[in-house]
């Protein structure tokens, strides 16, 4: 027994995960074939080509047809469910997870409030079945940026509803922040915390827009930040949190290889740094896996992960309560298991 099972077992949170990128590949097989979206694909080794990406564009237009195979209210709760059966093969107590919702209502014609209850269905037995729990970040799709108004709306109305975060994704160039701040304003005003994707694709000055036209409380990926030192310094001086997925950086050509991914350097420069997988099977990765490439590729020891798993439990949008009462619980957890694994 090694640091493998240590990691496998060591308790986490995520914060940076797609839902509809998280449909088991065999699942999305199975929603095709009952809802008749033709996918470029038959089995589970086409997928695998299948989520070969040319580029970032290629990879939007592969997430759109994957997200076209979800029809009805129990499909969503479906995905929704066996998410959270991959959280707990994981040990992943908590996540938030990003969600489209302005694509689907869109393709299905459904309501949004049907959708939601669909997931929500999904989550509680989940819950009931894992004991693990997770939240909603409804997600603006940039690419199509009137439909940024409803999608606030319905975050702002759905706080009962485990949604605690608006979102901003999709093609980052050419959609700068700026352009959604109204959004932004009517749902932070509701309550809901803000955490745009920016500093993927796009460079710098797509963080400071989203920190100063959106009141970013965490970034999205951010990555790219290290090419401004100001920014740095100021994301390392207010603690803001980076959701951080390396091997989707990778996939998508951000950057060419784990020893050019500037991960290590912004951590050793004390930025409040979460590793998060974004689109696990897309990517062929899981939380784990990202856990892993960091020990394989950038030196990171038991101590290290268990900080970044402490500190994407610091950057949730859980109560304070339960932040301490989880952090109590992770860091028992953490010693036991460094004693029967690690010793």
């Amino acid at each position: 027994m090694g640091l493998r099972d240590f990691v496998a077992a060591m308790p986490k949170v995520e914060l940076h995960v797609h839902l509809e990128g998280s449909i088991r590949p065999a699942t999305l097989l199975t929603l095709a074939r009952r809802n008749g979206v033709s996918l470029p694909a038959g089995d589970l080794e086409g997928l695998r080509a299948f989520y070969r990406f040319a580029d970032f564009d290629h990879f939007i237009r592969v997430y759109m047809l994957i997200s076209s195979c979800l029809k009805t209210p129990a499909d969503f709760g479906l995905v929704a469910y066996e998410f959270g059966a991959d959280m707990a093969r994981q040990n992943i107590r908590y996540a938030e997870v990003t969600f489209s919702p302005h694509t689907h209502v869109a393709y299905t014609g459904l309501p949004f409030d049907e959708i939601l209850a669909g997931l929500n269905d999904g989550r509680a037995r989940a819950k009931e079945d894992f004991g693990i729990d997770f939240a909603w970040v409804l997600d603006i799709v940039r690419d199509d940026p009137e439909t940024s108004y409803p999608v606030a709306v319905w975050a702002a109305n759905s706080r009962d509803e485990g949604v605690v975060a608006l979102g901003l994704g999709g093609t980052e160039r050419g959609h700068p922040p700026q352009g959604f701040a109204d959004a932004f304003a009517l749902a932070r005003e509701a309550g809901l915390h803000s955490v745009p994707h920016a500093g993927e694709v796009a460079g710098p000055e797509s963080v400071w827009s989203a920190l100063r036209a959106l009141g970013a409380e965490r970034i999205g990926h951010g990555v790219r930040c290290v090419e401004d030192p100001a920014l740095v310094a100021y994301l390392a001086e207010r603690q803001i949190p980076l959701e951080v997925c390396p091997t989707s950086n990778l996939c998508l050509g951000v950057y060419p290889s784990y020893a050019q991914h500037p991960f290590r350097a912004l951590w050793d420069r004390g930025l409040h740094l979460t590793a998060n997988s974004d689109d696990p099977p897309m990517f062929n990765t899981d939380l784990v896996g990202e856990y892993m490439a960091l020990s394989e590729h950038m030196d990171f020891d038991a101590p290290a992960l268990e900080r970044l798993s402490l500190n994407a439990l610091r950057a949730s949008f859980l109560s304070r309560s339960r932040k301490q009462e989880m952090a109590d619980t992770f860091r028992n957890e953490f010693r036991d298991l460094r004693n029967q694994v690690l010793a």
